[in-house]
């Protein structure tokens, strides 16, 4: 019988893959910076209240969170993770419900006429917290966490 051995890139890969298979909705919404672990105490207790509820509609019903939101990271997040082509992070910010069009469309202008990059426009503009700027570089770009949040060195791309 042969033996394989995993290369420590391929293990902590399939570490994180395990990881992201088993969080709740409630982690990675703490995670991302979008809930306090209060709100998310707060919702599992009201959970008895409502109990044909998920956490996510809880969620959205106290106004915490968006509908859009609970059920993009429930429904279409670790799909997104795992998926090997990613589209540009204003895409996900819009399609979770954490930006609008309007902020998109003003993050974009901004980016156009200073060449800082868009997620740093996003956060200095006060419509992105960093942590959640962070959470989603992380997770969908782990290579972007090493380069400059100020300079677009791909002027002629756009980043949304």
């Amino acid at each position: 019988m042969s033996s394989y051995r995993l290369s420590s890139k391929s293990r902590l890969e399939i570490c994180r893959l395990i990881a992201l298979r088993t969080k709740t909705l409630g982690e990675t919404l703490q995670e991302a910076d979008l809930v306090s672990s209060w709100q998310i105490e707060t919702a599992l207790q009201n959970k008895n209240q409502y109990p044909d509820l998920r956490i996510g509609e809880i969620l959205a019903r106290q106004n915490i969170i968006k509908p859009e939101t609970a059920d993009f990271f429930a429904e279409d997040w670790s799909k997104i993770v795992l998926a090997p082509e990613k589209d540009a992070i204003g895409y996900y910010l819009q399609q979770a419900a954490i930006l609008d069009r309007a902020q998109v469309a003003a993050i974009l202008a901004e980016q156009r006429e200073t060449g800082v990059r868009f997620g740093t426009v996003a956060v200095f503009q006060g419509f992105l917290k960093s942590t959640t700027l962070d959470f989603f570089l992380a997770n969908l770009y782990p290579q972007e966490l090493q380069v400059s949040p100020f300079i677009d060195m791909h002027r002629g791309s756009s980043l949304f």
